[in-house]
């Protein structure tokens, strides 16, 4: 299989050979406009898109490697901003190097320039995106009971389990299962650290290829913790294993392999260059969504929903500036990031187009490699700072806030589709009890606890928000009420055979889910309120049960 770089050069060398076929068509157009721009007394309007032409060729050819493109375009383009800053008609010399430019232009054949394009993409290569949310792990316990019940709770979250029965398999299945986390004794057999061993062998054999490793130990003893940590060890839990601790440390050691792509929005009218960021992106993961016509963005910002828009300064009907204007103006877009790219060098201009809206600026051409780390750096950040203020700090699923904004999105998506919705509101069963007997610090794990089970065992296009304290809402997308009641009450019955841990206690705790289904209740507010008092209903039938919500009843 070709390498992920080779395959990326290749398919911007085809972007090139593309931009080399178009190549005399834009020089046509360049000098029809240069004859509308003379035959029309040098109209701003005619100014406007001969402006525009040269400003394209002048970042759009050192991008696909011909320098001598974007070095004679910004001369031309230097010319005409001239012109159109002063409101000016050309003067004789002018016009004279406004042709001239115009024919060295023309005079290029791009077909025999000699092949240099060699972009640089080397520190980001695309990372394959697993649409599959199951964790699978790898379990090496030498006790046959503990073993047993550790699976029997695991498999509560959802997580796809392999037991090996002796480490001289692990080589072979870490091999065949590429696991997202292995969890084995750190003393295998009660020989003293030979899981220890097997791993740092396995980890010195394969050139450092190893999955996160969670020791489990009897003692927690510094010299054991050392060693582990050598051998490539990334965890250690000492027994009695408490499942809310095994299944955090699983939950943030698998995120960054359940982490959605960054969603980025194109904005470019030169399709060659849209092309061009549209397949680095890609490369690198990131879901793009490409718009070469400006006034059509406002209908796509809604189902697209972009972490980040990059953003051409000069296009057709409106400039970059002024379209980072209107996006503004709509409060749910009021923090995405806007970064222009332009081969625009006047640091004014830059400074004010970022007045106007825009959050950054980059410069064409820009290579891969920089493209790819611009925007990753970026996304990033929004969607960390936008985590602050639409997630819950202690589960990290949606506050309340968030959650009653999506399920007014989702109801909007389908009735517009004419699909079907439910909405669940969850709330654990004596959770006041659970806090006086073990705790706020063991509530807390309780709550979280079943989070992380929602977040395993619902799909991606579910929507998950804690309501307030043990309250939860899900939303499930695209879903009628009985396939919602019988993938809540799997979750329920999985809920109820967690066994939770204080101290030396064990116990187990319940939920009850009160369910509304669309279009039977055909608002937001219809649908929260027949949810919460089917909820009602169920926790006065005696709790660890689902009701659903009666058209003529609620």
């Amino acid at each position: 299989m070709v390498h992920a770089k080779q395959q990326l050069f290749q398919r911007l060398q085809a972007l090139r050979s593309d931009y080399i076929n178009e190549y005399p068509k834009r020089i046509l157009e360049l000098n029809l406009s240069w004859n509308e721009f003379s035959k029309h007394d040098f109209s701003n309007d005619v100014l406007e898109i001969f402006h525009r032409q040269a400003h394209s060729l002048k970042g759009s050819g050192a991008t696909f490697g011909f320098g001598e493109v974007s070095t004679l375009a910004a001369q031309l383009d230097a010319i005409l901003v001239s012109l159109a800053s002063n409101n000016k008609q050309p003067e004789l010399n002018e016009s004279e190097q406004i042709s001239i430019l115009i024919e060295k232009l023309g005079a290029i054949d791009l077909s025999h320039e000699p092949d240099t394009y060699k972009p640089d993409f080397s520190q980001n290569e695309s990372q394959p995106q697993d649409d599959n949310p199951v964790t699978n792990l790898l379990v090496v316990i030498s006790d046959k009971k503990e073993t047993d019940d550790l699976c029997n709770q695991l498999h509560n979250y959802g997580y796809n389990i392999t037991i090996a029965h002796t480490i001289d398999e692990i080589p072979e299945l870490i091999t065949k299962l590429n696991p997202t986390a292995i969890i084995i004794d750190a003393d295998f057999n009660h020989e003293k650290q030979a899981g220890i061993k097997v791993v740092s062998d396995y980890k010195n054999n394969n050139k450092n290829k190893l999955p996160p490793v969670i020791y489990i130990a009897d003692n927690d003893d510094i010299k054991t913790r050392i060693n582990a940590v050598r051998s490539g060890g990334t965890n250690f839990l000492t027994r009695p294993i408490n499942i809310s601790d095994l299944t955090d440390t699983i939950e943030i050691l698998s995120h960054k392999h359940l982490e959605e792509p960054f969603r980025i929005m194109i904005v470019e009218d030169t399709k060659s260059l849209a092309s061009f960021y549209d397949v680095t992106l890609q490369s690198a993961g990131m879901k793009t969504c490409v718009i070469h016509n400006p006034i059509q963005v406002l209908e796509k910002l809604i189902d697209f929903n972009p972490e980040l828009i990059l953003m051409d300064m000069y296009m057709p009907g409106c400039s970059g500036p002024e379209l980072a204007t209107v996006i503004r103006q709509f409060e749910a877009y009021v923090s995405t990031p806007i970064v222009f790219l332009s081969s625009e060098m006047d640091t004014y201009k830059q400074l004010q187009a970022m007045q106007q809206g825009g959050d950054d600026f980059l410069t064409k051409p820009i290579e891969p490699d920089h493209l790819i780390s611009s925007v990753k750096t970026r996304s990033l950040r929004y969607r960390k700072l936008r985590s602050f203020m639409v997630r819950d700090s202690l589960t990290g699923l949606y506050n309340h806030t968030k959650t009653k904004e999506l399920l007014e999105k989702d109801l909007y998506r389908t009735s517009r589709n004419n699909g079907s919705l439910v909405f669940a509101m969850l709330d654990i069963d004596k959770f006041k009890s659970v806090n006086d007997n073990y705790g706020h610090p063991i509530g807390d794990k309780v709550i979280k606890s079943l989070a992380r089970m929602l977040k395993q065992r619902l799909r991606k296009s579910d929507t998950i928000g804690r309501y307030g304290g043990e309250e939860f809402a899900v939303i499930l997308y695209d879903t009628d009420i009985d396939n919602a009641t019988k993938k809540i009450n799997k979750i329920r019955e999985s809920f109820a055979d967690v066994t939770h841990k204080a101290g030396d206690i064990n116990f187990n705790v319940t939920f009850s889910c009160g369910l509304a289904a669309y279009p039977y209740f055909d608002t937001a507010a219809e649908l929260n309120e027949a949810a919460d008092k089917a909820l009602y209903r169920a926790k006065e039938a005696g709790r660890n049960q689902i009701m659903t919500a009666d058209p003529m009843l609620d």
